[in-house]
């Protein structure tokens, strides 16, 4: 699972937030004035990834058995590593935009006659007929561009391993998804989007440890469980309508569904 290359993880002197994935824009500098030059952050405390990243270790060691270490573990991630949900959304960076975009065009496609709507909103000719993984293939681009900062990479492994996991994307074409198929390739999405965070900042050890390939499976596959449990109890409590949808409008709703899962993250270690 998952074809990103795994870093040595966040190092504790990393700001909580570093300024380029602060509020406005997505390269956080929407709002300054010209020339100005963006207080850099106060380094974290060097320590709070130690204890999240020692549970998760037991975890793994113990081959993915004691439940209660994985969901402590990721719970001590979100309130001690992150700063809580809403330091844990804004950290995401360009996640967060690549999501709302990626739910705006669900959006126009959930909807009658959506399939004209996306085709006129990205410029794109021939859609009727295409399979749903060759259109969200396609549209990559548009959904994830390309960059160099860790955490657009992170995105865009995210992105593909949720459309090669996701088999009725292979059994339908583009005009035949419903509704509920759309918010199911959202959630898909969004639940990658936190695994991989989770992966890169206190769970290498995931690929290091385990001796057999099944039991890295079985690990990862658990750890996905919960996060996709907890970004589908998110949807429900965060209110959606069929409003006319606007990019600030997805992104308003997006974020509450990734602070909302956070939180629910968060309140597994109790």
């Amino acid at each position: 699972m998952g074809t990103s290359t795994r870093n040595k993880g966040q190092s504790g002197h990393t700001p909580l937030v570093p300024s380029w994935l602060e509020e406005g824009g997505d390269d956080g500098r929407e709002g300054q004035n010209a020339g100005e030059i963006k207080a850099i952050p106060p380094d974290g405390d060097i320590n709070r990834f130690t204890g999240p990243r020692g549970t998760f270790t037991k975890y793994i060691s113990g081959g993915g058995r004691d439940g209660s270490s994985m969901r402590k573990s990721v719970s001590q991630y979100v309130s001690r590593s992150l700063g809580g949900s809403s330091r844990a959304t804004t950290r995401l960076g360009s996640a967060r935009n690549s999501t709302a975009r990626l739910y705006n065009v669900l959006n126009s496609l959930s909807r009658n006659g959506g399939i004209n709507e996306v085709a006129h909103q990205l410029s794109i000719n021939n859609l009727e007929g295409l399979s749903a993984s060759s259109f969200f293939t396609k549209i990559a681009s548009f959904v994830c561009p390309d960059g160099g900062p860790n955490d657009e990479g992170m995105a865009r492994t995210a992105y593909f391993d949720a459309i090669a996991e996701n088999q009725m994307l292979y059994e339908k074409k583009i005009e035949e998804l419903t509704a509920q198929d759309c918010m199911s390739i959202l959630q898909k999405y969004m639940s990658k989007v936190i695994m991989e965070h989770i992966k890169n900042d206190i769970a290498n050890k995931i690929i290091i440890l385990p001796n057999d390939i099944n039991e890295i499976s079985r690990i990862e596959g658990s750890v996905e469980q919960l996060i996709q449990q907890s970004v589908a109890d998110a949807c429900a409590e965060v209110q959606q309508n069929n409003l006319q949808m606007t990019n600030t409008k997805a992104e308003q709703i997006t974020d509450s569904i990734y602070k909302k899962t956070y939180e629910i993250l968060e309140g597994q270690g109790e």
